[in-house]
Formats: C-alpha cells, sequence, structure tokens
C-alpha cells in the first residue's frame, strides 16, 4: 500500500502539485530524493525476495490547488502504466492486481474508512504500507485499517526497504497480563495464573469479596510464603476489609454497595469528629448524625434527608474535616444514589467524572497503610493506586517546523495539552497532564523552546533528547526515557509514568520513523503501564488552526485486545459486569463488537423483566446462574442473589411478600444484610462479623429455586448464556 505524494510526480517535498505533466518514471539511475519512491520499493523487495502479490495506491481526491490535478486522479495514472507493457519503475503487474483507493480527505479516519470495504472484499495475508512519501496520515490510516481487519502489517520506509518494520514485536504476554491483573486487583484470576503463591491472592480476593477465613492448614501454607499471623489478622480487621472492599470495587467502576458506603461514612466521620477540635455547635450536628446514621435514624429512616438537613447546619462551619465531609455534595449526591439499591441498575454515565474529594482523600490515607500493598510488593509486584493516578501522559514527536510558523506550533500543542486535560477530567481522580515532546539532535532547542512556552498550568512537560535511528531505535529508545523517571510506589502520590491511567500518542507532520517509533513504544508501554492507548493525529479546523483529531483505541490490535478480553472473561465470571464493559470499551473494534452482549446479559442479571417471561422464571433463572459462578470464586454470593432480585425484579412491596412466601428467600435476605457488601458494618458497630458459609448460601440458592417453582428444563438459559459469553471471550484470544 503506497500513498501517492509529490515525490512520485517527481516533486518531492512539493505542497502544491500543479504541474503540468508529471514524470511517474523518473531516471532509473537516479538517487536520494530524485529516485521515484516505487522504484526504491520495488528494488528494496527484490532485494528482501519478498515478491509483492499486488499494489494499492492510495490518492486524495481534494486538489492542492483550485482546478489543479488530484493526487486521486495521478493514482489512477500510475495504476495505468503499471500494468501496461512496459511497465513503471522496474515493474509490471496483472490488471487485477493494482487498486487504486480514494480517500476524500486528509487524516486516519478517512483513510480508514475508504480502505475497510477494499480489505473485507480481498482479505490479503498481509500488508506491506510504505512510507517517507506521501501524507504520514494516509501511511498510518492504512497501517490501522489493516490492524482493524486483523490483517498482519509490517511498514516500508522508502529508502530501507529491504527493511520491513513490524509494530507488533516480540512480547511477554504473559507478563503484560500479570500487571493488568494486579492493576485491576483481578486476585482470584492471579491465584489461577500464579499457583506458587495461590494462597495469598486467595487471601486478597477474601478480603476484596468481604470473607476472610484462614483455616490452621491454609496459615501454614501462608507462612511458608512469608504471611504471618499477624499480617493475616491485620488483613482480617473489619475496617480494613471493609475499606479495601470499597476503595477496589470504586476503582473498577462498579456501583458502590449502598453498605459499604453507609459503613465508610459513618466510621471516617465519626473517626473525624474525635480527632477534631470541633466548635460545640458543630460537635451536636456531627454527633447526632452519626448516631442516626448509625441507627438508621431509631428505625425511621430517610438517612439521605438527614444528610442534608445536617449540611445545612453545618454551612457556616467553613474550616472543619467534619463539615468539609458533611457538605461534599459529590458524596451526598454518591450515598444518596446507593442507598436506593438502585446504583447497578442504572445506566453507567459515559463520562463518569472523579469521585468525591472526600472520598478519594480517604483512599490515599488508607492505601498508605494497606497491608496489601506491602504484601504484593512481597510477591515481587508494585501495585498501582486503587483510585488510578488521574494522570493522563501523551506523547508527541516535534516536527523540524517552518520559519514563521512559532504561533501555529504554540497552538497545536496548545490544543494536544487541552486534549489531554479533558480526558484527564474524565477519571476517578483529579491527576495531572504529562506531556513528552520527542526530539531529534535537529530540533532539540526548538522542542526545549517550545516546552518552556507551553508550560505552567500544573501540566508536566519534557523533552525526550536524541531521538534518530529506525523504527526499533526510536521506540527502544522512548522506552528507556519513560522509564528512567521515578519509579513507582504503590501509592499515590510517586509521580512515575508507569502509573498513568491513559496514555495518549499524537502523529505530528514529521519524521515517519519518529513518528512510528514514537507509536510503538506507546505500544510497548500502554502493555507495561496496564492502561489504555490511544492514537490521535494533529489536524486543521475549518479556520486552519491546530486541532486534536479523534481518538482511535485501534492500537489495542497490538497485543492489548487480548489482555482486555482475558480481563474482561475474569471480570464475567464474578458478574462484575460494568467492569467487564468498561474493559471491552477500551479495546479495539473487534472487542467492541461484545459490548451489546454484556449490555444485555447485564440486564437480564439484574434489571426487570424486560422480555415479560415471568418474574418468577427470571428469579429462577438468575439464581441457578449464581449458585454457578459461587461454587468456584469467592463472591458476596448471598448479596449477589438479592441484589439480582430486588428491587429490579420485585419491587419492595413484591420483595416483602415473596419472602414471606419463600422460607429460603428470607434467610437469603437476612444473610445479604449480614454480608460485608450488605449491612455487617453499618448495623454491627461491636465489630462482630463473620464470613458467610458458602455451602449454605448454595443450598439456600437451591432451595429458593424449588420455592420459586423450579427447577425446569429451560432454567438454566442465564447459565448456558453465560457459558457462550465465556466461549466467545475465548475466541478474541489470540492462539
Amino acid at each position: 500500500m503506497h500513498a501517492i505524494g509529490g515525490g512520485d510526480l517527481g516533486i518531492p517535498g512539493a505542497v502544491h502539485f500543479s504541474i503540468a505533466v508529471p514524470d511517474y518514471e523518473g531516471a532509473s539511475d537516479a538517487v536520494g530524493k530524485e529516485r521515484r519512491p516505487l522504484r526504491k520499493v520495488f528494488d528494496g523487495l527484490a532485494k528482501a525476495e519478498i515478491p509483492p502479490a499486488g499494489v494499492v495506491l492510495l490518492g486524495t481526491t481534494t486538489p492542492s490547488v483550485p482546478g489543479g490535478p488530484t493526487l486521486a486522479r495521478c493514482a489512477a495514472e500510475i495504476r495505468e502504466r503499471l500494468v501496461s507493457d512496459s511497465g513503471l519503475c522496474g515493474a509490471r503487474f496483472d490488471a487485477s492486481a493494482v487498486a487504486v483507493v480514494e480517500i476524500d480527505d486528509r487524516g486516519l479516519r478517512a483513510t480508514n474508512r475508504a480502505l475497510a470495504p477494499w480489505l473485507l472484499a480481498r482479505r490479503p495475508e498481509e500488508l506491506l504500507v510504505t512510507t517517507g512519501s506521501g501524507a504520514l496520515s494516509l501511511s498510518m490510516g492504512a497501517v490501522c485499517a489493516g490492524l482493524e481487519a486483523g490483517i498482519p502489517v509490517r511498514i516500508l520506509h522508502i529508502d530501507r526497504a529491504s527493511l520491513p518494520y513490524s509494530l507488533d514485536g516480540p512480547r511477554d504476554m504473559e507478563a503484560h497480563l500479570d500487571a493488568w491483573l494486579v492493576r485491576h486487583r483481578f486476585w482470584d484470576a492471579l491465584r489461577e495464573l500464579d499457583e506458587e503463591k495461590a494462597e495469598v491472592w486467595r487471601l486478597l480476593a477474601e478480603r476484596q469479596a468481604g470473607g476472610v477465613a484462614v483455616p490452621k492448614e491454609r496459615a501454614v501454607r501462608l507462612a511458608a510464603l512469608g504471611v504471618d499471623e499477624g499480617k493475616v489478622g491485620k488483613l482480617r480487621e473489619r475496617t480494613e476489609t471493609m475499606r479495601a472492599a470499597l476503595f477496589e470495587r470504586l476503582g473498577r467502576g462498579e456501583a458502590a454497595d449502598y453498605g459499604l458506603l453507609r459503613a465508610w461514612y459513618v466510621e471516617t466521620l465519626d473517626g473525624l469528629r474525635k480527632r477534631e477540635n470541633l466548635s460545640p455547635e458543630t460537635q451536636t450536628v456531627v454527633s447526632r448524625l452519626v448516631a442516626e446514621l448509625r441507627n438508621r435514624a431509631g428505625g425511621v429512616g430517610n438517612l439521605s434527608g438527614r444528610l442534608q438537613i445536617a449540611m445545612h447546619d453545618l454551612k457556616c462551619d467553613i474550616t472543619s474535616a467534619c463539615a468539609a465531609m458533611v457538605k461534599d455534595e459529590k458524596l451526598t449526591d454518591l450515598y444518596r444514589h446507593a442507598a436506593s439499591h438502585r446504583a447497578h441498575l442504572t445506566p453507567e454515565l459515559q463520562v463518569p467524572g472523579h469521585l468525591p474529594p472526600t472520598l478519594v482523600s480517604a483512599a490515599d490515607r488508607w492505601e498508605k497503610g494497606d497491608q496489601g500493598v506491602n504484601l504484593i510488593k512481597r510477591l515481587g509486584r508494585t501495585p498501582w493506586p486503587a483510585l488510578g493516578s488521574g494522570d493522563v501522559l501523551g506523547l508527541l514527536a516535534v516536527g523540524m517546523g517552518r520559519p514563521g510558523r512559532e504561533v501555529d506550533d504554540l497552538r497545536a500543542a496548545k490544543a494536544v495539552l487541552g486534549q489531554l486535560a479533558l480526558r484527564r477530567d474524565r477519571l476517578l481522580r483529579q491527576g495531572v497532564v504529562r506531556l513528552r515532546l520527542l526530539a531529534s539532535p535537529e530540533v532539540g532547542r526548538r522542542a526545549h523552546d517550545l516546552a518552556r512556552e507551553i508550560a505552567g498550568g500544573g501540566a508536566d512537560i519534557k523533552v525526550i533528547d536524541g531521538v534518530e535511528g529506525d523504527l526499533y531505535a526510536v521506540r527502544d529508545h522512548v522506552v528507556e526515557a519513560l522509564s528512567s523517571e521515578a519509579a513507582p510506589t504503590g501509592r499515590t502520590g510517586s509521580g512515575s509514568l508507569r502509573d498513568v491511567d491513559e496514555l495518549v500518542l499524537v502523529l505530528n507532520p514529521g519524521p515517519p520513523m519518529t513518528n512510528y517509533g514514537m507509536v510503538a513504544a506507546g505500544v510497548d508501554w500502554s502493555l507495561r503501564a496496564a492502561c489504555p492507548l490511544w492514537l490521535t493525529e494533529l489536524g486543521r479546523d475549518s479556520e486552519g488552526h491546530p486541532e486534536l483529531w479523534h481518538g482511535d483505541p485501534v492500537l489495542a490490535r497490538l497485543g492489548l485486545d487480548s489482555v482486555l478480553a482475558r480481563l474482561a472473561a475474569g471480570a464475567v465470571r464474578r458478574l462484575d459486569l460494568r467492569t467487564a464493559q468498561r474493559l471491552v470499551e477500551r479495546g479495539s473494534d473487534a472487542l467492541r463488537e461484545l459490548l451489546p452482549d454484556l449490555r444485555r446479559f447485564e440486564a437480564d442479571v439484574f434489571a426487570r423483566d424486560e422480555w415479560g417471561i415471568g418474574r418468577e422464571k427470571v428469579a429462577r433463572r438468575r439464581l441457578m446462574l449464581i449458585d454457578e459462578v459461587c461454587a468456584d470464586l469467592p463472591v458476596p454470593s448471598a448479596y449477589l442473589a438479592v441484589e439480582s432480585l430486588r428491587p429490579g425484579l420485585f419491587p419492595w412491596q413484591k420483595w416483602r411478600e415473596k419472602r414471606a412466601e419463600s422460607p429460603a428467600l428470607d434467610e437469603l435476605a437476612v444473610l445479604a444484610n449480614k454480608s460485608l457488601h450488605g449491612h455487617a458494618m453499618d448495623r454491627r458497630p461491636d465489630g462482630k462479623y463473620r464470613p458467610l458459609d458458602v455451602d449454605k448460601i448454595r443450598a439456600l440458592l437451591h432451595q429458593a429455586v424449588c420455592e420459586l417453582g423450579g427447577p425446569r428444563p429451560d432454567d438454566d438459559e442465564l447459565i448456558t448464556r453465560y457459558k457462550s459469553l465465556m466461549l466467545v471471550f475465548g475466541e478474541k484470544l489470540p492462539e
């Protein structure tokens, strides 16, 4: 695949193509820029003994000057020469082997859109995409189109065409999968992956599910791994378990559970009340609120309303941490939403934004003393902050520039910073925009001048100097530079680039190998940092001003998709279906094809009866699915069972009636309230909390199915779909 540019017409470097008679052939002994790009490509492939089966010529349909020729027309003329008896540039092809694809606009998206039907119809075994001539965006667009179609792609620089480059280098995908599992705290999956240390991962998984129980034989195995009784005891502490379950759940994007959130709220507010020197008025308001939250206002309820009253009563207190917490409107909204027991039924916001600041600060305090962080480090891993860093990293290659375009350069850099800031504002916490400018020796000074001009506003901007060489040299240099910055600590505030929550690559007209090397480095770093990767490009708006175009996750095809598919499958196994959707959304279009199935499955497991097949039948299907899941994994099964039934399927009054009719449902509801995710913490301030008996819960699930009129032949329908969905995820993994 070759994008037609000025070099193919005999006018290399030209911006306007108004030449009357293009010289497509050129002299056979010409060198350097005077040698036609296609001749360089054909000679290089012959030297490498790579016979091309065909040629695709890419040409834009927009003339460079009004009334002038288009590169699409030039591409058609070049095709005619290539299939003629005399051929062109030392090569000749059959008419069926040379195609022209017209691009209606420059840019990744336009090229991708134009090439998709051609690739779908022909499905070549491999694509060799040229670069070094023609628009970089067309070349990169062709690479992206090939990746989206699932076709192997290599890159040919016209001056080194005998040495094709691959963006998909050799990688230790098991190590990358391990990193993603640690970042997203999928402890049960790590237990399966790391059998040698399985007991430690199991311990963390049970803490996350709210059920740490360590019999003597397990304690012996844990002690052999360096986890003594004291460490286990710390992890089993009531408040530690509650905080870990809450913050790790929020960090994955799951809906906040009412009991967990209220328990954390009361404990945190009461702790602040005891530590602060409050005014009598504030002390009275806060003490009353703590008492009301602990006893549900004497059983009357309406706790969200009590919070609103306290917010009003503390409006004059502008100094205490207690008042700040109570007046944190985002926290109150989160509390109110969770109190409805419908948080998991509400469609997730497309742009969730930051969590309440009080909650984020509390998570940071917990993390500083969390024994889990030290435990993970003992296993040879460095974890990520539970709520992420909030940081977004951008990579931008600095081009040579042109005299008089300094203002344009400044606008372009500010446009990049603006888009990075918008991405940061969608994350769970407020972080830092980090931009790294990639500079060759020729533009080093220019890059540093640009960095100084755009500095300020809290952004972290640095220059990576000495970026030169071929694709692999640029990739290795950039990755080494990123690795040389601050080391991760496993906690918030390290400033490590490994902890960034998103990575954005910005294509910029300039040396193609610098841009492609940056892309290769970005793929490598996103796998190490266990974060999503976006490919964007600098373009111009209708008035000619620089702006950042698009944000495509297509590079996920280079390894990230397989990791995301494994993680999402693990989330589905635990019925963390929002986490599964969030992970799939970070993949390429090929992986995102699973989103409709995931959303339907989530609705069928938790929402109301959309199909009108009868509430009892839907309830039986859901309970049988949860029994299937909790047989193998440490999940809060009683809590999940009740949340799947009410209030989505059975409104509150109907639920009370069902509990009266079914002793098993009634006992499940009691056990759900006693679970960590239910009301074990907020209604039992004495600290007496024991993990629930999984075997007992499974027996109750079976009994409840019987009391609801089952089991019947099609009651396993959700189990069948669950297994089918897991198989589909398996098909997304590479062989």
